[in-house]
């Protein structure tokens, strides 16, 4: 005997069909109802009908296997439901606080999810139908990309996008150009030194979490310790690829270390200054403000896009900083003079020697300081090998003797200070010669 398989005979007919078109020569029986036995031929199978029909009590037949195939079934329809549930409410994934996401508006992006991912899509991409690298232009690229998106539906037409595509072609921008590198989920810090270094959009945005008030929403950062959290601050995206990355470049410093509050001196990104005598700054920030990386890495253009994304200026500065040696003017250091009175800076408020140093010289704020901070010295006091030598005793450093007071061993432009001392404070007799103070320099 063989047992028979019948699936959903919901009806006489439908069983009968089954029975004669699949099974014409068929000898079985019953496995819930095993004392119903059957032969073969189109006779046989509406009395089976009948004796099933019987034995359930008026109520369907279906065989134990066939129960269990029903169960899966079932299964695959419940996730069939919660899947097109989310296609057709993407912005309930994304919900937070009731703050809507931008990618899971409908009114924005009129297909929902199918608006970013099509079929299969391109290869190694999660079902997009553009190279991950171009991908984000279709909507924040240049005008002939956002348009095609509108006409074929994927975006509202009544919807104004940023050009960031624009900005990734200044001369200095985050490296996106760098394609077939980045990988999902890849560890930050990159803990492989032969890794190439790279950037892509999904490094710093979410595509599904990204929001306007919180571009960073659903990024991993890195603190200061290099422990992996949940973003707060700022910088502890920027974190994630300057600072503990095994393939930092040579020229490329450590920021999470530059900034530690541990520090004689750091600019007030992680937290605030220890120095509460900086006349030169410019309300409303105080001594115990706080800064942010896009405080002075940031769009060129006040009018455009915010964010790291391009610049005009090298290091991807909002502003003009020169570090090289040369005339002083408004905009050779205009990052600087964002937050600090230029006024101030050159009426010597603070050090008695900075008319002499930058207006008379020429030499550059990076010359003597470290926008970021330094491991070493106070005032941000890290100098510019590549402008600062040793002095004729062979030594390079800085002393500092109090309030606006301090001394250096140095050769810069020619002028050996070994040491040279600034005045502003009773300077100990060990290192006081009359001769190193500011009368050697004329003005």
């Amino acid at each position: 005997m063989v047992k028979i398989q019948l699936v959903f005979p919901e009806s006489r007919d439908n069983l009968i069909k089954q029975v004669n078109s699949s099974f014409p020569d068929l000898i079985g029986e019953s496995r819930s109802c095993p004392h119903i036995k059957f032969g073969a031929g189109p006779a046989k199978a509406e009395n089976l009908y009948n004796e099933l029909d019987s034995c359930f009590h008026k109520k369907p037949w279906i065989p134990h296997q066939v129960r269990n195939d029903i169960f899966y079934r079932w299964i695959w329809v419940l996730l069939i439901f919660i899947i097109s549930i989310l296609f057709i409410s993407p912005s309930s994934i994304y919900s937070d606080s009731g703050n809507e996401r931008p990618h899971g508006d409908r009114t924005r992006l009129l297909k929902g999810c199918a608006s970013c991912h099509k079929g299969h899509g391109i290869y190694n991409t999660p079902m997009l139908s553009e190279r991950k690298e171009l991908f984000c232009f279709r909507c924040h690229g240049h005008s002939i990309y956002v348009e095609n998106a509108k006409r074929t539906g994927d975006l509202a037409g009544d919807v104004m996008t940023a050009n960031i595509q624009r900005e990734f072609e200044k001369p200095y921008h985050h490296p996106i150009e760098k394609t077939g590198i980045h990988r999902y989920g890849e560890i930050l810090p990159e803990v492989d030194a032969s890794m190439p270094r790279h950037a892509a959009c999904g490094d710093c945005h979410h595509h599904h979490y990204v929001r306007k008030e919180n571009k960073m929403s659903g990024i991993r950062g890195t603190n200061k310790d290099g422990v992996k959290v949940r973003i707060s601050s700022e910088y502890e995206l920027c974190f994630n690829c300057h600072s503990y990355s095994a393939n930092l470049p040579a020229d490329q410093t450590n920021k999470a270390e530059m900034f530690n509050p541990a520090n004689p001196s750091f600019h007030p990104v992680i937290a605030p200054g220890t120095n509460n005598d900086v006349p030169s700054l410019l309300p409303p920030l105080t001594t115990s403000s706080l800064i942010k990386c896009t405080d002075c890495h940031n769009n060129d253009d006040a009018s455009g896009p915010k964010g790291l994304h391009g610049s005009n200026y090298r290091y991807i500065l909002a502003k003009n900083y020169t570090t090289i040696d040369g005339s002083e003017g408004p905009f050779q250091y205009e990052l600087c003079y964002t937050c600090h009175r230029r006024s101030s800076v050159l009426s010597e408020e603070g050090f008695e020697l900075h008319y002499l140093h930058i207006a008379t010289v020429g030499t550059s704020c990076r010359t003597c300081h470290n926008p970021h901070g330094s491991t070493q010295y106070t005032h941000l006091i890290d100098f510019n090998r590549a402008s600062v030598m040793l002095s004729e005793s062979g030594q390079l450093g800085y002393v500092d003797l109090g309030n606006r007071a301090g001394q250096c061993s140095l050769n810069c432009h020619g002028k050996d200070h070994d040491p040279a001392v600034y005045p502003g404070a009773a300077v100990p007799s060990s290192t006081y010669s009359p001769s190193l103070y500011p009368s050697r320099y004329p003005r």
